[in-house]
């Protein structure tokens, strides 16, 4: 499920997620997180990239973790993007 809404995280001081909130729900991670980059669809922000601007304007940093949220059991995979604004839910994918 696609979300793409902010949410306020909480890091270790090397900047690795520990948990996040959204909608009034506080989630706290159960395993490792998973870090990672992808592309952004650039084409589709601006009519083009300039030459030698930088991978920061290509990539966008991932970060994929299992969490439960705070008094439930349930395990969910989520997928979280850190940007120069802020972060963001991007993904649920369990």
């Amino acid at each position: 499920m696609v979300v793409g809404e902010r949410v306020d995280v909480w890091t270790t001081p090397a900047g690795s997620p520990l948990g996040f909130a959204w909608r009034s729900g506080r989630y706290r991670m159960t395993e490792l997180p998973m870090r990672f980059f992808t592309r952004r669809p650039w084409w589709t922000e601006q009519d083009r990239v300039n030459k030698g601007i930088g991978a920061q304007v290509l990539e966008t940093e991932v970060w994929r973790l299992t969490a439960t949220r705070r008094g439930r059991q349930a395990e969910r995979v989520f997928e979280l993007t850190r940007e120069e604004s802020g972060w963001r839910l991007a993904r649920i994918l369990g």
